[in-house]
C-alpha cells in the first residue's frame, strides 16, 4: 500500500506585501523543489475549516487529520499540557501560557519575552512552588517562551476567560467566569491569585536579573489563554486503520499527536535530518505528519525577509521527495495563512499540492498562493483532505450500491 506524507509549512501562506511589490514571501522565494512537486501534482486552495474562519494551529491540524474541531476540540491548553508531558486527569483544567515581559503596571511590553529559550526550566521550578487555595499548581515549560499550566482540584471549570490581552501595550487581564456557576467563579479567582504570585516569583528571579543585565527582556509574567479540559478523541489508528506518526517542534502539536495515539518522532534541528527521519518512519508505517513551525515564527515576528529565507531553506531539503512520489503520496500545504504585516493568522485560503503515482496532474508549474488557484483541486476544505487521500490509496468505502 502506498504511504502518505503530509508536510505542513506552518503559517507559510501570506498576503501580498508592499515591501515585496505586491507579492507574497512564497511567490518571491526561490523554491525549485516545491515548484517541481507542483508540476508533478494536483494543486489548489484549501480553507482549513471554512471560508472566512480564522483558525489556530490546533483546530486546523484537527481538521487536516479529518476530525471535526467543533465536536472534539476542548481548548488549546490541554493539548499544550499533554505535549509538555503532563498526564491530565479528569477534572483538570489547563491553560497554554507565554513567558512575557510587563512593566510595573502590568502593561505587556513583549508577549514572548524576547522568545526566551534558556532558563525556562529554572523559572518553571519556581512557579511550581506557588501555593493557591483550592487547587494544585502544575506548570511545565514547553518550546521557547511557551508553557502549560494545569490546575488540579475539585469543582473546577474551564469556562473562564484569558489573562492574555493578545496585544502589546495592553494591560494583563483579570480572568473572569464566563457563566454564573460557582465552579467558574472559583476557578477564575484561583487563576488570578496564581498570576499575582507568578509575577512576584518571576520578577526578581536570577534568570531575569541576568537577562536585564544583558539587555534582554525579562520573563517576568505568565500570560494565560485557551483554558480547556482533557480531550477524549478517537485514535488515528482506530479512525482510519492506519499507523500514523508526527514530527513537530511545538507542544501543541505534540499534544495533539499524543491525544490521537500517533507516534512522536523527535524533531531534529537540521531540516534535512527531519526529512530523512520522516522517510525512515514511512518504511514501516502508513502515514506521517511533519510540521515546520519556523515559517510561522517569522510571520508572527513581522520578518518577511526571514520568512523567505526559511521557505528556501525548507525547499532545499525536499529533493528526496521526488523519488518518494513515484510510489507514494505527498501533501504539501500551509496550515493557515499568517500575515507578516499583522503578525497574526488570517482567514485566507492556503496553497496545497498532492503528488503521487495516480494523481491527475494539472498545468500548475509554481507553488504559491496565486498559481495553485488554477489547479485541479480547485478550492477544498480541510475535512476533505483525508478522504481524498484514503481514496488515492484505495482505502475509502463506497457510498451506495
Amino acid at each position: 500500500m502506498p504511504k502518505i506524507l503530509m508536510l505542513v509549512c506552518d503559517g507559510m501562506a501570506d498576503r501580498p506585501l508592499k515591501e515585496l511589490h505586491g507579492k507574497t514571501p512564497l511567490e518571491v522565494a526561490i523554491k525549485k523543489n516545491l515548484d517541481f512537486i507542483a508540476k508533478m501534482g494536483i494543486n489548489g486552495l484549501l480553507d482549513p475549516i471554512a471560508p472566512g474562519i480564522r483558525v489556530g494551529s490546533d483546530t486546523t491540524h484537527l481538521a487536516l487529520l479529518g476530525y471535526d474541531p467543533y465536536s472534539v476540540y476542548t481548548g488549546r491548553g490541554p493539548l499544550e499540557a499533554i505535549g509538555c508531558g503532563i498526564k491530565l486527569k479528569k477534572g483538570d483544567i489547563a491553560f497554554r501560557s507565554n513567558f512575557a515581559t510587563v512593566d510595573e503596571q502590568q502593561i505587556v511590553l513583549d508577549r514572548r519575552a524576547g522568545r526566551i529559550d534558556e532558563g525556562t526550566k529554572d523559572l518553571a521550578n519556581e512557579i511550581n512552588k506557588i501555593k493557591v487555595s483550592g487547587a494544585q499548581i502544575i506548570f511545565k515549560e514547553s518550546t521557547a517562551h511557551r508553557g502549560a499550566l494545569v490546575l488540579r482540584g475539585i469543582g473546577l471549570s474551564c469556562n473562564i476567560s484569558d489573562s492574555d490581552p493578545h496585544i502589546i501595550g495592553s494591560k494583563v487581564l483579570d480572568v473572569n467566569s464566563l457563566d454564573s456557576s460557582l465552579e467558574a467563579k472559583k476557578s477564575a479567582e484561583i487563576v488570578n491569585e496564581f498570576s499575582k504570585n507568578a509575577m512576584r516569583v518571576l520578577k526578581d528571579h536570577e534568570i531575569n536579573v541576568v537577562r536585564l543585565k544583558n539587555g534582554l527582556n525579562p520573563a517576568n509574567m505568565l500570560l494565560l489563554r485557551g483554558c480547556g479540559s482533557p480531550p477524549d478523541i478517537l485514535s488515528f489508528k482506530d479512525k482510519y486503520t492506519l499507523e500514523g506518526g508526527c514530527i513537530a517542534t511545538t507542544g501543541i502539536l505534540k499534544g495533539l499527536a499524543r491525544s490521537l495515539d500517533m507516534e512522536l518522532i523527535p524533531a531534529r534541528k537540521d531540516y534535512k535530518k527531519r526529512i530523512i527521519d520522516a522517510l525512515k518512519y514511512l518504511e514501516n508505517n502508513d502515514f506521517l505528519l511533519i510540521n515546520f513551525k519556523e515559517t510561522d515564527d517569522a510571520s508572527h515576528d513581522n520578518l518577511h525577509l526571514e520568512k523567505i529565507k526559511i521557505i528556501e531553506k525548507i525547499d532545499r531539503v525536499l529533493g528526496p521527495l521526488k523519488e518518494f512520489i513515484k510510489e507514494n503520496y505527498l501533501i504539501i500545504l500551509s496550515d493557515h495563512t499568517t500575515s507578516t504585516k499583522y503578525g497574526d493568522h488570517t482567514a485566507d485560503p492556503v496553497p496545497i499540492v498532492i503528488a503521487g503515482p495516480e494523481v491527475r496532474r494539472d498545468n500548475v508549474d509554481k507553488f504559491d498562493e496565486i498559481h495553485v488557484a488554477r489547479g485541479g483541486l480547485n478550492r477544498i476544505k480541510g475535512k476533505n483532505l483525508i478522504p481524498i487521500m484514503l481514496d488515492l490509496i484505495n482505502k475509502s468505502e463506497k457510498f451506495g450500491a
